[in-house]
């Protein structure tokens, strides 16, 4: 009823009981101030709405296809501003979800599952893309939530980023590799060892991630060619070199391929963070985030 006047509830009220009496009590007031509302409201309209006499009170035809047309308005009115209260507690709206290739192994998808059993009338919409993308896409507003990577070629400070899944790196292999039957693998066993790496310009993160690791444990890696994740699996499987990947992958390829843990004197994790503006304004945000968290192990 917010979205009317004082005089269309007026007459509603009293075209509905057809007793000025009954309707000032609904509305909680007195008669006169009813009855000059109704008066008032005849005159804006400019055709009488009601038969009035000492015992009964009637609508004209005016009355009765006026009373029908304001009807539906109302309950479209109604359903407009419970529309908009869902919407603003993220019950309702609409959720654009970002994601980079390797959060889609586990992480999202479990989220994603565990958000919709609770906001089953949000509609998604989910766009696959690298850190950069992902990031861009965010700030121009095309966004409103990504699962993204970190790394210092990114420029975040407008963007709000929190760790929400980390997981271990393992070298993935052919199942006939030499190395196949160990329980893990020290990365000292891989110098001289051909490794399929990743390219820079599409996956600066793991790019990044992977010279660290052998720099800091003082190995020089033996690339012999980049690709990018799932892709990167096929040179491996096909025995051109074995790869470095986070273990969410394993599940990628099973039979053809082994996945072994690495030990390393400095062994860093593979960490994805949850981001968005600063500025956020979807109150679809909080509950998926809220999702990932649950999901994500830092």
């Amino acid at each position: 009823m917010a979205l009317f006047s004082r005089q269309l509830i007026a007459f509603m009220t009293v075209a509905d009981e057809l007793h000025f009496g009954r309707a000032a009590q609904r509305l909680h007031i007195s008669q006169p101030p009813l009855s000059q509302q109704v008066r008032l409201f005849e005159e804006s309209v400019g055709v009488s709405l009601f038969e009035r006499s000492t015992r009964t009170v009637r609508l004209t035809a005016a009355g009765a296809a006026l009373q029908a047309a304001l009807q539906r308005l109302m309950d479209d009115g109604d359903a407009a501003l419970t529309a908009a209260r869902r919407v603003a507690v993220g019950e309702a709206g609409s959720l654009r979800i970002g994601f980079t290739p390797t959060a889609a192994y586990r992480l999202v998808p479990t989220a994603v599952g565990l958000y919709r059993q609770d906001h089953p009338g949000v509609h998604l919409s989910m766009v696959e893309g690298d850190t950069a993308l992902l990031h861009e896409l965010l700030r121009r507003d095309r966004l409103d939530i990504a699962v993204t990577r970190r790394h210092d070629a990114i420029d975040d400070d407008d963007l709000l980023m929190e760790a929400v899944d980390t997981e271990p790196l393992v070298v993935a292999m052919p199942a006939g590799h030499a190395l196949a039957g160990q329980a893990e693998v020290d990365i000292t066993e891989l110098a001289g060892v051909p490794l399929i790496g990743f390219v820079r310009a599409r996956s600066e993160y793991f790019h990044t991630l992977l010279h660290r690791l052998f720099s800091d444990n003082g190995i020089a890696p033996d690339i012999v060619m980049e690709s990018l994740l799932p892709t990167l699996l096929t040179p491996v499987e096909a025995g051109v070199g074995v790869a470095i990947v986070p273990a969410s992958i394993s599940e990628l390829r099973p039979r053809g391929l082994r996945y072994l843990p690495l030990r390393a004197r400095v062994l860093p994790r593979s960490t994805l963070y949850v981001t968005h503006r600063k500025d956020s304004i979807n109150p679809a945000v909080p509950a998926l985030k809220q999702a990932l968290m649950t999901v994500g192990v830092v």
